[in-house]
Order: C-alpha cells, then structure tokens, then sequence
C-alpha cells in the first residue's frame, strides 16, 4: 500500500496464493497475528487477507451471493468479510479503497479477540498484548490511516448483532454507517428477515447515504445461487449467476441438459427455498467446468483499463483523422456508444445560442466542427474511465477537475495559443489524472494540498511516489494516442516557466494558471506569498492578460465554485 504520506508493503510469500473454496478463506482470515508482530506487519497482514478476500469474492461471486440466504455453519467473520466485499464492488468501490476498509476491519477484529485472549493470558503475556495493540494504535495514527481510524472506533459493536442499534447514529460518519450496515446484514439475519432489516435501515440513515443500499435491496428481488426454482417447469439449482443469464442444476431433465445456462429472466421461484450452504458449494464445484464461460458479463460491475482507450473511440479517431471524412461513416460510429452519443446531443443543446435542444447527431458533431469533436469524446471517455469507482476523494477531484478544464477553455478563449477551449480541457484532464490512479489518494480523506507554489503543477499536492507528476500524466497521455505536442507540453509542465521551451511557453501559462487558480478558488489561503505573486504576474504577461481577464473567467465558472462532502463524512 503505498500511501499520501508514507508507503507500506506487502512481503510475504502468500501474494500469490490463490483460494477456491470459503474453508480456506475462512482458515486464512481467523488465524490471529503472532505477539512478536510489528505494527506495520500486521498492517501488511490484513492487507494482504483483505486483498485475498476481494481476490475470492471476484472469481466466485456465487459463493457471497449464497451466503445472503442459504443457511450455513460459516464462521461469521467469514460472511462478514464476503458481504463487505460484495456489497462494495456491487456499489462500484475501487478495490484499493475496499482493500483498506477490510484490512481496518481485520485489524479490529484482531484487537478484539487480543482483548478477549489477553485475560487469560499470565501477565508478561498479557502485557506484551496491550503493548501490542498500544504500538498499532499509533502507527496507524502516525502514518494517517484516517479510515482505519473510523472503523477501529466502532471495535465495540462492529461484529455483533448490537450494530443495528446504533446504524441511525447521527454522529457516525457515511464510511463508519456503511461498515455499520454490512455488519447488520451478517449479524441480524437470523432473527430477521432482509426485507425488514433493508426497512429498518432505511428509515434511520441519511437519504445521501441511501445509495448504498440499492445493491443491497436488489439482491432480496431475485434468486441467488443455491435457491431452488423452476426453468420450463423442471425443478433446479441455480448455481451461478451473471448479469443476464443463470447456470441451473436440473436433475429431472435429459443427461445432456442437466446442467445449463439459461435467461435470468425465465426463473421461476414461486417459494424462497433454499439448499444449505454446504449442500450449495458442493453442487457449486462439481459445475466448475459449466462455469467456466466467455462473453457474458459478470454478475458484479465490470471494470475498464485507464492506460488504454475504448476500441471504439479509437475507430472515432481513425475516422476524423481521414483527409476526407464521411460524416454519416462517423455518426454511425458515434451511435454505437450510447454515452458519446448523449454526451454530444446534451453539450450540443446547452452551446447553442438559443439553448435550443439538439437531436440530431450531424447537427451536434457540426456545430463543434470535425477537429474539436476529437478532443471532446478523447476528455469524455478519460473522464469515465477515471471517475468509475467510487472512493473518498472522487467527488472532490471530480471538482477540481471540472474548474480547472473550465478555466483552461475560458482562458484560451481569449488568448492566442496552440490550443482550441476543447484541447485545452483535454490536456488539463491529463494533468489532473493522477488525482484519480494515486493510490495513496484512493484512502486520504482530505487532498494533501500544498500551502505555497500554487502556480506550479508539479508541486500542487504533497504526495509520495516513485514517479513524478508530469510523467503519470504524460504515460497515461501517450497511452491514448495523444500527439506528440500535447505529450511536450505536460512534459513540461513539471518545470518553472523560464525554463520551458519558448515555443510552448503560453500553453505551459494556460496550464499552469488553470491548475493554480483552481487550486487556490477551492483550497484558498489567507494570502499569497510573495514568490507565488511573482509566478502568477509571469504567467498572465506570457499570454497577455489581465487580472480584470482573470476575474472575468472566475465570475463566469461561479458554478463550479463549491467543495462537495466526501464519501468518508
């Protein structure tokens, strides 16, 4: 894990163990840490089991899906864990986020139990445990592990059934009620149904707070592996589902028909019945050759490659790279990705003069012309890709994002540049990317904002890493096939602007001035320096602006002038 401010690692052996079967998963999460761990060796312990955990819940999302009805001797650690990672990937978590939220679980449930075993332990042992625990509490403080923080704070309830009284706690933070609501769903339902725990939730916590139970009540509407059911009259098994289709045991049918996948949708579950866990998994691993299927999509959310384009926006590109395009050619490309699509209509609509609505395709393409469109779907597609899980700092960045891809349009606008209002926002999506692939970000509850060179990217944010800021923008840039100019540009931008190229000096003042004030506007200090004055009155003389200019640009982004809450709060 390597963190905002500091970096641990995982060094044992185990990183390529692989497990199949929830025993085994079980057998690794209850083993308790050794009395003669360091702090960062049980860190490393639970990220490794946490990693382990998402690992099995990935390749076989059948077994927690079971779990949430099927009757089982599992130990309830185990389906605690399981139901923490499915209802976080079903709720589009980035796994590094999750990964920390069950690692911090792991750490205490282990101090739990050290609690527990330290009163029967003769004294140099019982001490040696309350040293153990002191020597984790501040590690974890030292190194800013807020999340862990969180969840370790709710140790007294966190693996009981008494979760459910406090989940409608208005002191809890959104991550701490979320952590709250797994532990109902693992400790509650034998004395409750789902459907009224799913009530009972949701009357007690905050409508924002609300969205991570849809996954959840979706789960209590359809038959989960192990129910048994009804495919064309025939009684069945379902063994595995995907988004669409379902793999059914059927005894009663031909030999060959047995075992087969077939539409969702033609389920028939007149009754909620259910074989025992045990039974399921049996069933589960005799099918594993039925299971092993290509080209449907998986029951849990699918995930997208950031370090590459989509296929079809590659073909866009093609297309209006052509010396003569055939525009029909191209809106049949852009109509095969329904978000482009709508992407194109909705700015189309709202850049008119008129503000006219914009249904046709041609029209929206036409009215940003061949070469601006490029640039709009290239930023568009980048932008799904690196917003497409959920963690703290997404909406915050998201934000930061948005003004500083603003302010470069804006500003470019009115200046003389290389750039068009659509490439500068581009280029500026690739500098702001590392906010989104750091993953040290992925667990920080606040962006670590540097209090001085507001004006130069590189120097924006106090993070750790091997590579420097300009380069992950510019591997991820060269990556999508961007041109060797924008790729010298964001090069460049880790530099002062004395020492930049004179031919890209107004691009690299665009740049910096978009990500400075934005940075300043939504992370403001009482003050300038005096160094951070004189870098701002060069950057503004390069393209020849105004501080009357610059107000200018703000008022007209008054929009984008808001923090919003973050997941963690």
């Amino acid at each position: 894990m390597r963190g905002a401010t500091g970096r641990i690692q995982v060094t044992s052996k185990a990183n390529q163990m692989e497990l199949n079967d929830a025993s085994e998963l079980s057998d690794v999460l209850l083993s308790l840490p050794a009395l003669s761990s360091t702090p960062q060796d049980i860190v490393n312990t639970c990220l490794h089991r946490a990693k382990l955990t998402l690992s099995f819940v990935q390749a076989h999302p059948a077994i927690p899906l079971a779990l949430q009805t099927c009757t089982s001797d599992i130990d309830t650690l185990t389906r605690h864990m399981l139901n923490l990672a499915l209802y976080g990937k079903l709720n589009n978590y980035n796994d590094h986020f999750l990964q920390h939220i069950i690692a911090a679980h792991l750490a205490t449930y282990y101090l739990a139990a050290s609690n527990l075993a330290s009163s029967n332990l003769a004294k140099a042992s019982k001490n040696e445990s309350i040293s153990q625990k002191k020597a984790l509490l501040t590690f974890i403080n030292e190194h800013h592990l807020t999340l862990w923080r969180q969840i370790i704070a709710l140790q007294k309830v966190l693996f009981t059934s008494q979760s459910i009284k406090h989940v409608g706690e208005v002191k809890l933070t959104s991550l701490q009620r979320i952590c709250l609501v797994a532990s109902v769903f693992s400790y509650c339902t034998e004395s409750h149904s789902r459907s009224s725990l799913l009530a009972f939730i949701a009357q007690r916590i905050p409508m924002m707070q609300r969205t991570f139970l849809h996954p959840i009540a979706s789960l209590i509407s359809i038959p989960l592996p192990g129910a048994s059911v009804y495919v064309k009259a025939h009684p069945a098994i379902v063994i595995d589902i995907q988004k669409h289709h379902a793999l059914v045991h059927s005894p009663s049918r031909k030999e060959d028909e047995k075992i087969l996948w077939v539409k969702r949708n033609t389920l028939l579950a007149p009754k909620n019945l259910y074989l025992s866990f045990e039974d399921f998994t049996g069933q589960y691993q005799a099918c594993e050759n039925a299971r092993s299927v290509k080209g449907e999509q998986s029951f849990l959310p699918a995930t997208f490659p950031v370090q590459r384009p989509p296929s079809a926006l590659l073909e866009i590109i093609d297309e209006l790279q052509k010396a003569d395009v055939d525009v029909p050619n191209l809106c049949q490309k852009v109509e095969k990705v329904p978000s482009f699509q709508q992407f194109l209509l909705f700015t189309a609509s709202l850049d008119n003069r008129l503000k006219l609505p914009v249904t046709s395709l041609k029209q929206a393409i036409l009215t940003y012309g061949l070469e601006r469109v490029g640039d709009m779907l290239v930023q568009h597609a980048l932008i799904e890709r690196l917003t497409q899980h959920q963690y703290p700092l997404l909406a915050i960045s998201k934000q930061f994002t948005s003004l500083a891809c603003g302010i470069a349009a804006q500003l470019t606008s009115i200046t003389k540049t290389k750039f068009t209002p659509q490439s500068a926002a581009l280029v500026t999506t690739f500098l702001c990317a590392p906010l989104f692939t750091l993953p040290g970000l992925k667990v920080a509850t606040k962006l670590p904002v540097s209090q001085k060179d507001y004006f130069q990217i590189g120097k924006a944010f106090k993070v750790k890493g091997v590579s420097s800021w300009h380069a992950i923008s510019g591997e991820l840039a060269e990556n999508w096939h961007q041109s060797a100019t924008w790729r010298a540009i964001i090069h460049q931008s880790g530099r002062r602007h004395a020492e930049v190229a004179a031919s890209l000096q107004k691009e690299h003042a665009i740049l910096q001035l978009s990500f400075g004030l934005a940075r300043e506007y939504l992370f403001p200090l009482n003050a300038r320096d005096a160094a951070t004055d004189n870098t701002f009155d060069t950057l503004v003389k390069s393209v020849a602006l105004k501080n009357e200019d610059i107000r200018c640009v703000m008022e007209r982004l008054g929009e984008y002038l808001f923090c919003p809450l973050n997941l963690h709060e």
